[in-house]
């Protein structure tokens, strides 16, 4: 059975059977083999024994599983707990220690480093208030686990039950499923039978179980065996459990307009225009794209597709996460947008604060902005400014490899120029100047792999040794160029370009917006090289890819120079939505996910599976420069039997949608970067169905 990351237990109201029901699902995940623990983030009514305050929710759980643990993870357990029995915002405004759903979030992971599972068990309902103006949902979304619902039986329990059945949907939790749980002698009889079997209905849920009232466990020491076969394991199957409560998506999928896929075709034909796309693909119409989950997207028609491209490089943890969808929902329940012109908000702080502490030099200044191209505009800015600041504003010039990409916006486009991207605009782009790209698989000093000394970067430290003057920053994708067809570099380069713009006083702003957030098996690529660039720019992985923002994080001896006193040196630069809250707070959630579940460590492990997998394509006619880099799987197909290497591309794209696998070609070259979370036997999968397309072009 696989372990789940955990359950939120919460009630319908108070006495509703929530601690009975967390003892046994803890008991019944432990009888299966899972290294489960209970956790209680908020207890009212603690009582002294032994000269301190104890939960007894925790007790009584501990109890029933026979668990002993030390005294400090106890405190994880039991972050808050109030002397008076009363809601919990009230009991800590009387105590006058407040409830900070971050403290919550952090107990919670010190015990999933311990532990397999945890079973958090609620206070009250779902809106018993926790603070001001949050409440115990704020809290379930934040932990972003599964919910499993406890009821009662009896008369008036359907309008109790699906009221909050409704506002778990409302608040974007997963439901997954319901435990009935007798709190009282009164037995079991028609009605409430009945009354399960409506609200199994009505809430399109499973029930889980039904807890008979058991009089032994009123007793001061109950046994511990009285919870034992309470539950059955199997309904705690994964984190999501056997049925999807809210989806209406069955098997065939569903139609929102008359008429289905043709109709919403037409439509779009008629209104969209679609980016990186030819207007003769539209002829034949696109999937119809209505959900994701996981690593798949899934149509109107009901078809499945693996998005082995991570949705342009950026849902690095898949579709639907629960934990990014619940911060998403949360956040929009209470603060949709506000400016950061002399203002800031929460989120914005959590997330720059966040950012700064994943970098070598955590003494950082996040500048928020929307996309990965508004990101390298506002670095652009941010370089010249500073040799302004500083006095010395011949410093006007930036230098780039010249097959980089960092974006389709007039500055982006300078520094990144592709002439089939981006020729018709040349005449208003500044002058850059281009260094060879160091790529390992055509290299511009011709020498192979195996007499390779680096010999190239003679080109590149020719460049910056002889235009160090006037040169504000040089500006790359670190180890791999994407757009250009996933040219890649060693990681030593990188290191001796940094060091070479030290030596000359010239800045390094390093892209990482498509590289970063473990894309690589690092953090970010230029970790690969052990440095520390001057400025960042990031974005795509930042929010998962949920929603758009971006940022450069600059160090902090850049930003001090942009003071307004003496001199107005103010950086006079921004976007409408930059730092949205919504973004921020998903964004914040991402970091956090990324932390508790070693997403990074994942996808080097992962990374190396992928590799492997591929390997087959490396003596197939027609294929070569097979490469690899962490989750990034590259190679270029040639000219055979009178079919060009970019129509060959095509067409394996083409036949690979049809196995159900989202692949794009960029020219002859096909690669895959799957979400960060595909496990070996889905890449493996992948990389044989690829191989079979490929051979049989």
């Amino acid at each position: 059975m696989k372990a789940p990351r955990g359950f939120f237990i919460t009630g319908t109201d108070t006495d509703a059977g929530k601690t009975v029901s967390a003892a046994a699902v803890l008991v019944s995940l432990r009888t299966s083999g899972i290294d489960a623990v209970p956790m209680k983030p908020v207890q009212t009514g603690g009582v002294f024994s032994k000269d301190r305050l104890h939960s007894p929710d925790i007790d009584f759980c501990l109890r029933m599983a026979a668990l002993s643990p030390d005294p400090e993870e106890i405190c994880d357990m039991v972050p808050y707990i109030y002397r008076q029995a009363c809601s919990p915002h009230l009991a800590a405004a009387k105590e006058g220690r407040e409830i900070s759903i971050s403290r919550i979030v952090e107990a919670f992971g010190n015990l999933k480093k311990r532990h397999e599972c945890v079973v958090v068990e609620g206070a009250g309902g779902l809106l018993a208030p926790i603070g001001e103006d949050t409440t115990m949902v704020d809290l379930m979304a934040a932990l972003g686990l599964p919910v499993i619902l406890v009821a009662r039986p009896g008369l008036g329990t359907i309008n109790h039950t699906m009221l909050s059945v409704r506002e778990l949907k409302r608040s974007g939790l997963h439901l997954h499923g319901i435990v009935f749980c007798e709190t009282t002698s009164g037995g079991w009889g028609e009605i409430e039978q009945n009354n399960m079997e409506t609200i199994a209905r009505l809430a399109k849920t499973q029930v889980l179980g039904r807890i008979g009232y058991m009089e032994e466990l009123s007793r001061p020491d109950p046994p511990s065996g009285l919870l034992q076969k309470a539950l059955p394991p199997d309904v705690f199957r994964g984190e999501t459990g056997m049925e999807r409560p809210y989806e209406v998506f069955g098997e065939k999928g569903t139609q929102e307009l008359a008429g289905g896929v043709d109709a919403y075709n037409e439509i779009d034909r008629a209104s969209l225009w679609h980016p990186y796309t030819k207007h003769s693909s539209a002829r034949e119409g696109f999937p119809v794209i209505a959900r994701g989950e996981g690593v798949y997207l899934f149509d109107t028609a009901g078809n499945r597709y693996l998005d082995a491209i991570s949705s342009w490089w950026a849902c690095n943890l898949g579709h639907g996460n629960k934990r990014l969808v619940g911060a998403l929902v949360s956040q929009a329940r209470k603060l949709q947008h506000s400016i950061l012109g002399n203002l800031t908000h929460p989120r914005a702080v959590e997330l720059g604060s966040g950012l700064a502490k994943v970098f070598p030099d955590t003494r950082r200044r996040t500048l928020f902005a929307s996309d990965g191209a508004s990101a390298v505009e506002a670095a652009l800015r941010v370089a010249l400014q500073y040799w302004h600041n500083r006095g010395e504003s011949g410093r006007t010039r930036f230098a780039a490899f010249e097959d980089g990409y960092h974006g389709d916006t007039i500055g982006a486009m300078s520094v990144g120029y592709l002439p089939a991207f981006h020729k018709p605009y040349s005449p208003v782009l500044f002058p850059v100047h281009k260094i060879k790209t160091p790529d390992c698989c055509a290299c511009p000093v011709e020498k192979s792999r195996t007499d390779c000394g680096m010999e190239c970067f003679s080109l590149i430290e020719s460049v910056v040794v002889n235009h160090a003057r006037e040169l504000a920053a040089v500006i790359v994708e670190p180890l791999c160029l994407g757009a250009a067809g996933m040219k890649m570099y060693p990681a030593d380069c990188l290191r001796r370009l940094a060091e070479l713009c030290r030596q000359n006083r010239v800045l390094l702003i390093v892209d990482e917006i498509a590289m970063g957030f473990g894309r690589t098996g690092k953090m970010f690529a230029f970790d690969h090289a052990g440095i520390d660039p001057d400025i960042v720019c990031i974005g795509k992985g930042l929010s998962g890819g949920y929603l758009p923002i971006s940022a450069a994080v600059v160090k902090e001896e850049i930003f001090t120079t942009f003071a307004d006193e003496p001199l107005d040196h103010t950086f006079y630069h921004g976007h409408t939505f930059a730092g949205n809250p919504v973004a921020a707070a998903v964004a914040v959630e991402c970091l956090d996910i990324y932390r508790e579940e070693n997403i990074v460590e994942r996808a080097e492990t992962t990374g190396k599976a992928l590799a492997a997998s591929v390997e087959g394509l490396r003596d197939v006619c027609g294929v070569e420069n097979l490469r690899t880099l962490g989750m990034i799987a590259a190679f270029d197909l040639t000219e055979r039997k009178g079919v060009t290497g970019v129509e060959r591309a095509r067409r394996i794209c083409s036949d690979m949608l049809k196995k159900g696998v989202l692949i794009r070609p960029l020219g002859p070259t096909l690669y895959l970067m799957p979400p960060l979370i595909a496990d070996t036997a889905l890449l493996e999968e992948t990389a044989a169905s690829l191989l079979d397309a490929v051979k049989a072009l």
